[in-house]
């Protein structure tokens, strides 16, 4: 099973400061960037980075998809 993810606008004492990526209404964690970039002749496209501390790649879950 997988979740589907939403875009958040993130605002600050109504200033808007960017946009983050949300699942299940809650933001995700150590994102450090996101860009959203356009084609007419395309679905827009969202990339995110996040912030990869030594714990999470240390120790990651597996999950076999069959």
């Amino acid at each position: 099973m997988t979740k589907q993810f939403q875009l958040a606008k993130l605002y600050r004492r109504n200033e808007f400061l960017g946009y983050g990526i949300a699942v299940d209404g809650e933001l995700l964690s150590q994102q450090e960037s996101t860009t959203i970039s356009t084609n007419a002749k395309e679905l827009p496209k969202l990339n995110a980075q996040f912030h990869l501390k030594e714990q999470q790649a240390e120790n990651p879950i597996i999950i076999h998809l069959d």
